[in-house]
């Protein structure tokens, strides 16, 4: 094992801090475009000298740990066919070892340089033609045409594929309601391993398969593929180690890089269209291939196979190839960043409009003498009736068990209020093969308006003007939030699942987006809540956004006739006040209710509020439980957390957050 000597590249400060910026800048790629970003990292780590045999086991290693987090994340969301990512990842696994055992013989017959002009030849090849593809699309949708197909039937391919009975090899799969023989799906599965086996990246080929093949649906491909390739890359990392490929050191690097930059990235990707999107990748992606065709020469030149370049042309060309991976990665990070800087700037000048509009509404009421300010509650503006201003809803459904109750309260809701019933749908698909889906889409488009055709007879059938919206976009909140605000709506309404552990914590809980996003207030269904207007929580701490809370409460609980109770959680820490402050609140939010001819009752707790309000909630069998927003979404909420995002996961009734 001699020849391992000179394979792992010497590690220093400066070679460390570049490793984990390729890392972190990979990562806003992965987190921004929706799909993965380590086609960008084997390019990088082969331009700081690492063989590309390294560099694509390295990159399998750090790359199967966040396949699993991914995997087990969309899987909550009901979007994985666990079935069919292992049945088709263990046929991968074989087209791993294959393409293993392919670099190694190229390492053993023509050396580093020979693996070098391999992995890039095949870069140049795919991601000329998945980028031409993207960037078509983007371009496709900037001139405002398009690209969403009219919904139709299965394709004759998939239903072929479908029709083929081959005794005792026919498998179920949940996601397609079919069965599929296992000899159609062995040679794609093997086809997705040979290609992760060569450049780390075997998405290109398993997500379309998936569904012009398959004919699964885009969002339930690309999230099946995480299962795949932590298959691929755990198999992959153990058998490229056995020859020693693996620098577990870049792995690492890498992977603490890319774990704080997915995050930004994933942020940035809410504030901007789907077109800037595809515009990025495709750039990105052709700027990749452009560093790699600048290596090819070099590397044709030492195997023998041209005429021998000179020294300094080499380097020249090594430049330009190092120049160009460089601006690509400086120009994602460029655009992500400003995405997310322009997003959050506009989403906070939004905030301050819309509390300034709301001060202006509504005049403080005046304090009893020697009242500390921060006990100052709200008026009681009978003029404001939340549910009278409540005439436009909108529901957002997914067509799973969870969404189904919000589409179910909205309905009822919409009855009893009279107010306009708008129910939407999201067709999603990862801008990985979006520029390649449209003919597939037609099918899930079909299948998602026939659901939304059936909300809209339910709605009909109970007297509700409904109006249905079938959207084709990447990422769900954003769709919601734009949707609401082109229909001005007053309130949406969404389920939720039971998420715990590692799910809650993660980023792109879409509810919380929404949450921090809209504009208008917005209402949490659990699968199995009812909200019949029978007994209210009112979540208060005397800020303005619980004050606008405070306002929607009463309206509600004086329209509904239900009993009302006022929360406040008073601070554990060495303030004397606190308590006393938080009692003043609420004993004049009770009394205002009261006033309204509301059967209220206040109540000061001490602990972590979250736990204190769900706590009372489940005591006073509370179907509704009433809180403020502070807003806070994207970079803040991952930074500061979220009380009310607490609340929506660990309460079984309905919630209701008004935004200031």
């Amino acid at each position: 094992m001699d020849h391992m000597a000179f394979q792992f590249i010497d590690l220093n400060t400066t070679t460390v801090l570049i490793l984990f910026l390729v890392g972190f800048i990979g990562g806003m790629v992965s987190g921004f475009i929706g799909s993965g970003g380590a086609f960008v990292l084997t390019p990088a780590m082969m331009s700081l000298g690492v063989p590309a045999a390294v560099a694509v086991a390295s990159n399998m290693a750090h790359k199967f740990p966040k396949a699993l987090v991914g995997a087990y994340k969309r899987n909550k969301y009901g979007q994985v066919d666990i079935k069919l990512g292992i049945v088709m990842g263990i046929f991968a696994e074989a087209g791993v070892l294959t393409g293993k055992h392919i670099m190694v013989g190229i390492r053993e017959n023509f050396g580093m340089a020979g693996t070098n002009l391999y992995v890039s030849c095949i870069f140049v090849v795919v991601l000329g033609i998945v980028g031409a593809f993207v960037l078509r699309d983007g371009l496709r949708e900037k001139r405002g045409e398009s690209t969403r197909a009219e919904p139709r039937q299965l394709s004759p391919l998939v239903r072929k594929v479908r029709s083929l009975h081959i005794p005792g090899t026919m498998v179920y799969f949940k996601s397609i309601n079919a069965p599929i023989s296992v000899l159609v799906i062995a040679p794609l599965g093997f086809a997705t391993g040979l290609l992760a086996g060569a450049i780390a990246v075997g998405g290109f080929i398993g997500v379309p398969a998936m569904i012009y093949i398959l004919g699964l649906p885009a969002l339930m491909a690309s999230a099946t593929e995480l299962v795949i390739a932590f298959i691929m890359g755990m198999g992959g990392s153990f058998f490229y180690a056995l020859d020693g490929f693996v620098d577990i050191r870049l792995s690492m690097i890498i992977l603490a890089g890319s774990l704080f930059g997915i995050q930004i990235g994933a942020i940035g990707t809410t504030y901007v269209k789907d077109h800037v999107v595809k515009f990025v990748m495709a750039a990105i992606m052709l700027l990749v291939l452009v560093s790699r065709f600048f290596y090819i020469p070099g590397y044709l030149s030492e195997l023998g196979s041209i005429t021998p370049l000179a020294e300094g042309t080499v380097a020249r060309l090594d430049r330009i190839g190092e120049v160009s991976l460089a601006f690509a990665l400086v120009f994602g990070a460029v655009m992500i960043v400003q995405a997310l800087y322009r997003g959050m700037r506009e989403h906070r000048l939004a905030e301050a409009a819309a509390a300034a509009a709301a001060l202006e509404a509504v005049a403080p009421a005046a304090l009893p003498a020697g009242a500390p300010p921060v006990t100052e509650i709200v008026p009681a503006p009978v003029q404001i009736s939340p549910l009278a201003r409540f005439e436009r809803f909108l529901a957002a459904s997914d067509g799973s068990e969870f969404s189904a109750a919000a589409v179910r309260e909205a309905i009822s809701m919409a009855s009893k209020c009279g107010a306009q019933l708008n129910v939407m749908s999201l067709v999603a698909t990862g801008v990985e093969h979006a520029a390649l889906g449209e003919a597939v889409l037609k099918q899930e488009m079909d299948m998602a308006q026939a659901h939304l055709d059936g909300i809209r007879t339910q709605a009909l059938t109970a007297g509700v003007a409904c109006e249905t919206h079938l959207i084709h976009g990447q990422t769900v909140d954003r769709e919601i939030v734009e949707l609401a605000e082109r229909l001005n709506v007053d309130l949406i309404v969404m389920g939720r699942r039971g998420r715990r552990g590692l799910a809650r914590m993660m980023l792109g809980h879409a509810t919380a987006q929404v949450i921090g996003m809209a504009h208008c207030n917005v209402m949490v269904i659990p699968r199995a809540a009812r909200v019949e207007g029978r007994h209210i929580v009112l979540a208060t701490d005397g800020s303005r956004f619980a004050d606008a809370a405070a306002i929607t409460a009463v309206g509600m609980a004086s329209f509904c006739k239900a009993r009302a109770t006022v929360v406040s959680v008073a601070s554990t820490g060495p303030g004397p006040d606190s308590r006393g402050e938080a009692e003043l609140v609420v004993q004049r939010v009770v009394d205002h209710m009261r006033g309204e001819g509301i059967d209220a009752e206040g109540i000061v707790l001490e602990g972590r509020p979250d736990e204190m309000i769900v706590a009372v909630a489940k005591e006073r069998d509370a179907d509704l439980i009433v809180t403020g927003s502070h807003g806070r979404t994207g970079l803040e909420r991952i930074l500061l957390g979220s009380t009310v995002e607490r609340i929506l996961n660990e309460t079984s009734c309905a919630v209701l957050v008004v935004k200031a």
